[in-house]
């Protein structure tokens, strides 16, 4: 099976159990720290929304304007039947993702990671076009360059990224300032390899 779908499936099957947890997560810091940069009434680009709680719906009730994309249909129709205001939610692959908009802001939290690893290097240009002129991009990612898949919640995903230093040379080479990185990232319960936080100058 392809691993997008192989991910779309997976995280099909699994989307119920998804919503009661994402129902109750918290937000971690730097997802705060990146809606305090950008700019108020924005346009907030959410890739791999999931069933839009809690990111999609903190940042509506922060008055921004939220577009999420998800790979998984039922993900989606999760995040319709919330009926957050400001928001609009797709079923569509980062890749074959099209619009006219420009955003203020993009995240693609847990989301990247997902991608095949043949086409990684694409991602960094694509969000360079998509965000207006000083907007940000917040990601998280891993810090070794893998690919592989694992079992979460009983079914199968597909996983790669590139090295921490292909990724910073990547992003400074289009033109992104570096607001941040932080390495081994851990709040409450939860931990991440790298987050980083990214400015288009």
């Amino acid at each position: 099976m392809e691993n997008s779908s192989l991910n779309k499936n997976s995280y099909n099957k699994i989307a119920d159990r998804w919503k009661e947890i994402r129902n109750n997560s918290a937000l971690n810091k730097p997802i705060l720290d990146f809606l305090e940069k950008v700019k108020p009434n924005g346009n907030i680009l959410d890739i791999g929304c999931g069933t839009g709680l809690p990111i999609a719906k903190y940042f509506s009730e922060e008055n921004h304007f939220v577009t999420g994309i998800d790979i998984s249909e039922k993900m989606i129709e999760i995040a319709k039947s919330r009926e957050i205001k400001n928001a609009a939610f797709y079923v569509s692959d980062f890749f074959d993702f099209k619009t006219s908009e420009k955003f203020e802001g993009i995240i693609a939290w847990d989301s990247l990671f997902h991608f095949p690893k043949e086409r990684q290097k694409e991602i960094y240009s694509t969000i360079y076009d998509l965000l207006l002129p000083g907007g940000y991009f917040l990601f998280t990612h891993g810090k070794q360059e893998d690919e592989h898949t694992d079992k979460m919640f009983d079914e199968l995903f597909y996983y790669s990224c590139l090295s921490r230093n292909e990724v910073l040379d990547l992003i400074q080479n289009l033109g992104f300032e570096l607001i941040y990185e932080i390495e081994n990232f851990v709040e409450e319960n939860t931990e991440r390899d790298w987050v980083v936080l990214v400015q288009k100058k």
